[in-house]
């Protein structure tokens, strides 16, 4: 008698919960404030300070954002 396969959705869940356990390091997009990993996120270095993305378009718009200032609104990406 065979067993059927495990459902894709349980592997894909089993595998999140051990990244997001194995990872130590969380941060929040700048952006938006969605908390990201940084071993997995989007990222920019920006004066000598590293910052971490939920999405590309998080990270668009900080670069389209001067030095020193701070984004307007969402950034109408993943997050609204």
């Amino acid at each position: 008698m065979t067993t059927a396969p495990e459902n894709l959705q349980s592997v894909f869940n089993r595998e999140s919960n051990m990244t997001m356990k194995e990872s130590k390091s969380v941060t929040k997009d700048p952006i938006c404030g969605m908390t990201v990993d940084e071993a997995t996120a989007l990222h920019v270095e920006r004066d000598g300070k590293t910052f971490y993305f939920c999405c590309n378009g998080c990270r668009q718009k900080f670069l389209s954002t001067p030095a020193g200032a701070k984004p307007e609104g969402k950034s109408g990406c993943c997050c609204g």
